[in-house]
Order: C-alpha cells, then structure tokens, then sequence
C-alpha cells in the first residue's frame, strides 16, 4: 500500500489531486510504500482533507447524492490532530462580558 493508498483509506476521499497535494504539503508524495513511520504525516493529511471538505458543497447527481457531515469531519479532525498534539485553534480564557 502506498501512502497515498493508506490516506484514500482513512478519508473514502477520491480525487487523487487534493490527497496528493496534501501529501506534498506534508513532505510526502504519496508514491512511498506505507509504513508505521509515515502515520503521522497521513493523520494530519487526513485532518487537511477534513479542513477542505468542510467547505465543500453537497453533490446531488440523478440518483447519487455525496454529503459530508460538518460534525463528524470536524470531529475526525480535531481527533488526529490531538492524537499528534497538534491545536486546533486559539485557546480562549476568561468570562464573558455579555
């Protein structure tokens, strides 16, 4: 399995484009024989897709519709982005003034 094989398999993603941009991004070009090594870059790869997915608009065509829920891609995100220690966004502290 290749590396861009093993990111297809986390995210049921298929244009091959943006899954390999997001290896590029991430110091992979997707051709690599997966290994161990390599789940990091592919977690946080997975979470890049996520990230983009969450704007993409629903696909209805004739009897095919491709919807991707905002809470679960959000939720698949932030969980491999933790599992490598990586934040999400700012941390906000303190009380509302309203």
């Amino acid at each position: 399995m290749t590396t861009l094989e093993a990111l297809q398999s986390q995210i049921e993603y298929k244009n091959t484009n943006l899954l390999t941009k997001k290896l590029v991004d991430r110091g992979l070009t997707g051709t690599e024989t997966y290994t161990t090594a390599y789940e990091k870059d592919i977690d946080l790869a997975t979470a890049d897709v996520c990230e983009f997915l969450l704007g993409h608009p629903d696909l209805t065509e004739g009897g095919l519709s491709v919807r991707y829920t905002p809470a679960a891609l959000i939720a698949l995100r932030d969980s491999l982005r933790n599992k490598h220690g990586v934040t999400t966004g700012p941390t906000i502290t303190g009380t509302r003034i309203w």
